[in-house]
This record gives C-alpha cells, structure tokens and sequence, in this order.
C-alpha cells in the first residue's frame, strides 16, 4: 500500500480493522481513495483473501470503477471480489442457493421501468380494478416497494387497515400487496423487483440457519459504500451477515443522504454506533476538491444541522467568492445565466465543457434556459430531460407502427403524435413532389387505407416512394394475417422504409452527428419495445401504445446526445452526485424549490410504523436541505447560485443562511482558470464480455449494433436453453468438487431446480434428466479433480477490458490444468463458434492464477457428450493477445467493417436482424457509391 499522498486521518481510516467502523467522509474528502486502499491494505498488508472480502457501491457505475482502481493495484485478485451493487450481491445469493426456494435462479430481475410495465398490465387484477381510475399506478407502486423494503407482513397490513376502518379503496390497495407479491413469486414465471430481490435474500437468511451460517462464513470483511443511503432491509442484511465478528466499514455522509424518496434511510447512518457493539468514528474533513470560498460556502450552510459534528477544510488556494445571479422572472434568470456563461467564455478562460448547471428537475426547471442556450448557440447536453419520446423519429415510428397494425388513434393520441407531418419526416424521406399530393390526397390517420398501386400511379408519385408506401401497405396486410411481436415489427418497418439503412449511409459517408443520434435512439426504443413485451406477454400495438402513454416521464429514460462535445451540462443534483465540475451554477433557487417545509411522505395508503422496519419518520425537508448541499459541493473552482426575486417568487431562505457576505455580483467576478483547470471527462476502459469479442470476430457491424448501441432483438429458444443447461451443469460440477456422489435422484433434483416452469418442464425437463446422467457418467473418463467452477475473470489491455467466466478448470486425467467451455449444442456446431479463441483468451486471463501452467483447452458439446480440445501453444496465445489488441485498437477507431455472408448473414433460424441494412449498404457497394 502506497500511504505516501494520504492524510494521517485516511491512514487510520484504512488500517483500522479490528471492529465495526464508520467514516463520515465530507464532500471532497477522497473517500473512494480511501475505499481502495483500505482493500488493498486488507489484501496485500493484512493478509485477507480476496475471495472472502465483500464490498457493496451504491451503483453498478460505482462498482466498476472501483474494480478499475483496484485491479491497476491488485491484479487479477480484484476477480474473485464481491464487488456489487446490494441488488446484485443478493441475485448472486439467491442463485447460489436454488434448493432453498421456489423459483430456483431461472428468473427475472425487474428494473424500475420493468415494474411498471408489469403493474400498469396487471393491477387490475390484484383486487383494484373497481378503483383503477381513482389510483396513480406509479404511486401504488411505490407503496408496494416501501412495504418490501420494510419487510411488512402483507396479511398484518390488510388486518391493520380492516381494523382501522379504512375505506374499501385502501382495504383494497392493502390486500393487493400480497397478491402483487404472490403473482412475482410465481414458480411458472417469477420476477423479483429491485426490493422483492433485497426481501427473499433476507427472508432466506432468517429462515435458514445454514445458508445464514455459510454466508457468514463466507465473507471475513465487509465494506459498504455510501452507506447513508441504504434501505432498512440492505441495513439489516448487512447486519446478519456480519454477525458475531462485525468485521466491516461503512463509509458515508449523512449530510449527503439524498435519496429517502427512493426509500434510502439516513437513520442507518445515524444509529449505526449504537447498533454495533464498541463500533469507532473516524471523520474525513479535509476536501481536496474545491477552493476555500467554495468550502466556506457549503460548510457554513450546513454546520447548524449535522447529526455528528465536522469541521470540513481545505487546504487549496483561495480563487473567488460564490457568485450571485438572480432575475424578475424565470426568463430573465435564465438570461442573466447564459449572458453570464457568454462572459465566462471570452473573458475568464473558461470551456463550454467546464460549466454544469445544477437543477432539482431538469425536465421541470430548464425550459427557458435551454431557449436562451440555443438562442446563444450554446452548445449543451441534457441529463435527466425524460425526452426520448418526444423526438420525432420516434413518434414517426410509433405513427408508422399504429398504421401496419390497423390502429386507430384517438383524439389524445392524434394530439401526442400527430404534432408534426410524418409524410415530410426523414422515417419515410420522400421528396417535396410526393408530400405535397399526399397532404391533397390521403388521410393522414388512415394513410394505408387511403392509396393503392394504381392510385400512387395516377398520382404519378416516384418509383422509391411508391416503393416505401407499397412496402408499409404489403406489411400492413402480412402483420393483419399473422402478427408478429412488436420488436420484430419495429425491424420490419425500418427495413421496409429503408430508414436506418438510410442513416447509416448518411453517418458513414457524411459523418452526419445526427444520423447517429437517430441511431442511438432507436436502440433505446428498441429496448423499450423488449421490456414491454418481456413483462406484459403481448404482441399488441394497443397495449403497447397504452404503456407509452402511461409511463411516468421520469422513468422513460433521455434521449441520446453527442458525445466528446465542448458543451455545457444540464443535469440534476441527484445526478450531479458523486461528480464534480470546475464550474457549477444552481439554477432556480427559489423559496418554493427549496425550502425545509416540504410535505410528507404522500404514500397510496398508511403504512404503520409498527409493521416496517424503520420506525423514523422521514424528514422530506430536511432531504432538500441536503440536496442543495450537495449541489454546492459539486463545484471546484466557482459556484454561482441563481434565483428568482419577483412577482410569485422569492429566493430560497438557504441562500440567507450561506450568508450575503459570502457573495458577489456575476460582474464583480474577474478570475480566470488556468490551462491545468479544465474539466477532464473520466477516462474508462472499453468493458466487454467474451461473447461480444467473439461477437465482433463475426461481424464488427453486428457488434456495433448489438453490444455497442444495444439494439434489442428478440429473444431465440437456444438462449433460453442455453441458461438452464449452464445453471445444471454448474450445479452438478460443484456437487462433483465437493466430492459427493452422485445419484439419479441427484440429477432429477438438479434439473427441477431449472426447469420450474411448465414450458420449459414440458419442453425440455425429461431430455436435460437423461442428457445431464449421461454426462454425468462420462465425467469419469476425463475429470480427475474439480478445480474450480464458473471462476470469474477479467484480461486488461490498454483501454479494453474482457470480463467472462470460465465454466470450469480441472486437473484432467495427465494431471494437467484444463479449461472446459460448455456448448448446449452439437460438436458440428462449433466450427462457426470461435471457440478455440474464446478458450485461449480464458488461458491469458488465467495464465498466473495456478500455481501449475495451463497445459489443455477444451469444449464439450452437451448434445452428443462430445469433448473437442484446441492448440494451446505459446505462439497460440501470442496470437490472441495480438488479436485482442488489434480488437481494441478497432473499438477504439471505432472501425466496424460488414462481414457480408459471414456466419451470422443467415443461419438455421432465419436472417440476421440487421441482414437489410448491410444487404443495402452492399448494393451500394457493388454499384461503385
């Protein structure tokens, strides 16, 4: 461990490991350096094995970057980390631990957006469908996720509210909690939200004194980042798990607890040293991050209301006082602002780049100063906007969509969708001729119902746009037959306008910005289009478009926005968190935003505090309080505060108690940064797992669709199998290490545990009992010792990243370490696998982990319990170590050359998803464009 640059309140911080410790770390404070280098400590000084230290981030950003620091420090080590987000600590649980539940670990993890596709489809029938215009479905949900997160008895809730009296509408919301829970837990096709994941892990535990013994065992330190935002069942789970030797750190700030809305509880923070037997404190207060004006600003706000007392410091350079910008009104604010940036640029060495403009909604509170930036021709990026559907290549679709199945829009729809003309939208790109007889001649809501060949002919509209239209009309007919799901919809209709063949044309030959941005927005709606599917079962466009419109803003997601740009940032605080920026300015500091006299919490029903776990009550004023802290805190060099003082508006009381002293007006400001004090984005490595490595061996392009945008396709029968043949071989590979004999019963048992579904019980169940027997006996011939099972790993070079798991390592029957992959397929399969690649970059990774040299490589094809072993020589991995770096360089130039005809142009279960766009682009070829 390097101590050399670390202040001696970090060094104690990171060598004290003998109890329960919590450090309050101010803003600024370097308490991700600490973090890393308390693991590092733990590993290299202290002698901890890797494998038994937990550490758990607040966010999957957040764990990533922490395995970056730490592998640049400890190697390969850093794999066998549990280095997570609570979410996936217990998913990892739940799955290592099948026999102890009813869903096995085939099931799916709902994000926020899934959860409310499937409540929106479903609530009606948890009881509420009598109530369904009296209840905001967003609300109700979060109800239903405060209950799970206090771990509240379902049928005690209902007895509260029957016993209160309460009204049929809240008798009913509180019995349909248990029916909400009973339809996700259902063994035929069970679905855990974020906090349901958090309950059954932590019912699991309470429930099983074995599994809680062999968690316990399993960790010997425990390391929780951001520990002030935790929920009551994260808080408890660590605290069972921790139990008796109380081995763990958590690291926080309860001024910067932020986030109670979601269900985060400061009190964990708070109470933690009278919750730990002879727990210890340690404060982080020196801030390395922002001036002394700066520090005096937020510290001075903050110090009336701290839980433990801090005196937060720095030991930079003066530079400025905060600056103070106000207007009458909302426009003249936002006005002075951008004038104010103009200034900032030419006068005082500051890049577009440097600035973020801090709102509590950005989708609420920006509107007038994006008008006055784009007035400026200032550039700027959005965060937080919820604006993906409000672009119009996504109405034009959804439009083009309503018209291939025969919908028929009401009068809402029409005003949300029909705001602009599609016929002159660039989705159908035709020409002025076209448009103009079309407005004269169609109509517009029943615009494939309104033409026919011989009618385009009459109109003498051009062969290409008669071409698009016949294209939409034919496919109107096909999807009016036999109806396809609506992702599969969404590629027929850009193949049948040509439309993102026309795109990728434009950004590959014009280098046109938007044309991409075009591009990065399908992909997101496309994963719209697979979530809603994926939780609502239907192929309808009218269930589809009723989510669209129901789906809270927030929770919809941006549209996508130009990358490496010198522009100015909007973004909101809870964003902003975590970041900093040479220049901050909070926007829209007004009494009414921000103020300590916020409502409570507007919860559906009453929840008792008896039945939940947290029995504080939560202070939704004292939460802006430290909102606004934190916004003052994001800022390095100069923080402006913005508000408005007129008619209906007031600046907000936490200005006041900054004190007037600490400002000056945006015309007495006269610094200037220096060259060295520029924003510097944060550089990360290219992250990959092997499939998409192998992906781009195949096809670059296919690669750049799929793993790069993240287009969504539809889901085939083989990834389906492909996951319950891996969970059952993993099973009975660490049944094997474990030295058990294994039994028919066995098998049966292991397979039950995957096939819980009646489809998939009905498929493939006796099939996987007699195939998994066969393998089983045959492991004989080959499998000497079991070393290792689904080991994680990850190579490093340069700026990429490979992540993957090894399915298994053996001593085979030579004595030699061998790597085998599992194929859920046939031997002759392999040949358009690429796996004596994928095997050879798992060697690379793996080259130091024993302590004997990896001799053989093999893959074994479950279908015909065939083994297939590949070259493992010295100029073998050689070459694979080139190749990834030739890959690297490549992701990095950003190079995604077409493999026309390669392996995946077509195959047994149909064509390519992007096959038209590269069919197209290959005419184009060919005929010399």
């Amino acid at each position: 461990m390097n101590t050399v640059s670390l202040t001696a309140q970090q060094k104690k911080a990171i060598k004290y490991v003998d109890g329960p410790l919590l450090i309050v770390a101010g803003p600024g404070t370097g308490k991700t350096s600490v973090l890393v280098e308390k693991i590092v400590y733990l590993v290299e000084d202290r002698g901890f094995d890797p494998n038994r230290i937990l550490v758990s981030t607040f966010t999957i950003k957040s764990a990533e970057e922490l395995k970056d620091r730490l592998r640049v420090k400890l190697g390969d080590k850093v794999e066998s980390m549990q280095i997570s987000t609570i979410h996936s600590f217990c998913n990892k649980m739940l799955q290592t631990f099948p026999e102890y539940h009813n869903f096995g670990n085939v099931f799916n993890v709902l994000d926020d957006l899934d959860q409310f596709i499937y409540v929106n489809k479903n609530y009606w029938n948890y009881g509420l469908k009598e109530f369904a215009s009296d209840i905001d479905v967003d609300k109700l949900i979060n109800f239903y996720n405060k209950c799970t997160e206090n771990d509240v008895n379902p049928s005690e809730l209902a007895k509260y509210h029957k016993k209160k009296g309460s009204s049929e509408r809240d008798l009913a919301i509180a019995k349909s909690y248990e029916i909400y829970l009973g339809n996700l837990l259902n063994p035929n096709d069970t679905r855990l939200d974020f906090a349901l994941l958090q309950r059954e892990f932590y019912h699991l535990l309470l429930k099983n004194q074995d599994v809680l013994k062999i968690v316990r065992d399993m960790y010997d330190y425990i390391l929780i980042d951001e520990y002030q935002d935790t929920n009551p069942i994260q808080d408890a789970i660590f605290k069972l798990i921790s139990d008796p030797k109380y081995n763990i750190t958590v690291v926080g700030d309860e001024d910067q607890s932020i986030y109670g809305f979601r269900g985060a509880s400061v009190e964990n923070f708070r109470t933690f040293l009278e919750r730990y037997p002879e727990a210890r404190k340690l404060e982080l207060e020196e801030n390395f991050r922002s001036t002394k004006e700066i520090v005096a600003c937020f510290d001075h706000f903050m110090k009336p209301h701290r839980t433990f007392e801090k005196k937060i410091f720095t030991n930079n350079a003066e530079f400025s006082k905060s600056i103070f910008i106000t207007g009458e009104n909302s426009q003249e604010e936002a006005k002075n602002i951008v004038q104010w940036i103009n200034d900032l640029v030419k006068n005082n060495n500051v890049k577009y780049e440097d600035i973020a403009i801090l709102f509590k909604s950005v989708r609420l509170h920006s509107t007038d100063v994006i008008y006055e930036l784009e007035n400026n021709k200032i550039p700027f990026l959005t965060t937080g906007d919820s604006s993906l559907l409000t672009q119009d290549e996504i109405k034009d679709l959804i439009i083009l969509m309503l018209y291939v199945n025969s919908y028929k829009p009401n009068d809402y729809q029409k005003r949300w969708l029909f705001d602009h003309n599609v016929l002159a939208s660039d989705f159908l790109g035709m020409n002025e001729d076209t448009i103009q007889k079309l407005n004269e001649n169609v109509d517009i809501y029943n615009l494939l119902e309104s033409f026919d060949h011989d009618k385009l002919l009459r109109l003498n509209i051009s062969a290409e746009d008669s071409e698009i239209l016949i294209n939409l009309r034919n496919l109107k007919k096909q999807q009016s037959r036999n109806p396809v799901s609506q992702l599969r919809l969404f590629y027929k209709i850009l193949d049948a306008t040509k439309y993102h063949y026309r795109l990728f044309k434009e950004l590959l030959t014009e280098h046109d910005g938007n044309a991409g941005i075009k591009i990065k927005n399908l992909s997101k709606f496309s994963n719209i289009i697979h979530k809603f599917e994926e939780n609502t079962h239907s192929k309808e466009f009218k269930s589809l478009l009723y989510q669209l419109g129901r789906i809270p803003e927030r929770k919809m997601g941006d549209a996508a926005s130009f990358e490496d740009l010198d522009a100015v940032k909007l973004i909101t605080i809870h964003q902003a968190k975590g970041l900093e920026f040479p220049v901050v300015i909070l926007a829209g500091v007004t009494n009414r935003r921000y103020n300590r006299n916020q409502p409570d919490d507007d919860f559906i029903i009453e929840i008792p505090k008896e039945l939940m776990l947290d029995k504080h009550e939560f202070d939704r004023g004292e939460e802006i309080q430290r909102t606004f802290y934190v916004g003052l805190s994001r800022a390095k060099k100069i923080l402006a505060i913005s508000t408005i003082d007129g008619k209906g508006s007031n600046p907000s009381k936490f200005i006041d108690d900054i004190g007037q002293d600490l400002f000056i007006d945006r015309h007495q400001f006269d610094k200037k940064l220096s060259d060295n004090e520029h924003y510097e984005p944060p550089k990360e490595k290219t992250k990959l797992s092997y499939s998409a490595v192998s992906s781009y061996i195949d096809c670059p392009f296919r690669f750049y669709l799929r793993d790069y945008l993240e287009f969504q396709t539809p889901t085939d029968y083989y990834q389906v199998y492909g996951v319950i043949v891996h969970n059952a071989l993993k099973k009975l590979h660490i049944l094997i290490k474990e030295g058990n004999e294994v039994s028919i019963q066995d098998i049966i048992d292991t397979v039950d545990l995957y096939c819980k579904d009646d489809d998939s019980r009905k498929k493939w169940r006796d099939e996987l009992i007699t195939d998994l027997w066969n393998y089983y006996e045959k492991t004989s011939e080959f499998i000497k010792e079991v070393v290792d099972v689904e080991l994680p790993f990850s190579y490093i070079d340069s700026d990429l990243v490979v992540n993957g798991q090894v399915d298994l390592v053996i001593k085979n029957k030579n004595e030699e370490i061998e790597i085998i992959d599992y194929k859920s397929r046939y031997k002759e399969g392999l040949h358009r696998m690429n796996v004596d690649i994928q095997l050879r970059i798992y060697n690379v990774a793996l080259n130091n982990k024993y302590t004997d040299k990896i001799k053989t490589i093999s893959a074994y094809t479950f279908k015909d319990n065939q083994q297939t072993r590949f070259t493992n020589t010295e100029e073998d991995l050689e070459k694979t170590k080139e190749l990834i770096k030739s890959i690297s360089g490549s992701i990095e130039m950003k190079q995604f050359k077409r493999n026309w005809h390669g392996p995946f142009c077509e195959t047994r279960t149909g064509k390519c998803d992007f096959y038209h766009i590269c069919y197209q682009l290959e005419e184009d070829v060919q005929n010399g464009e």
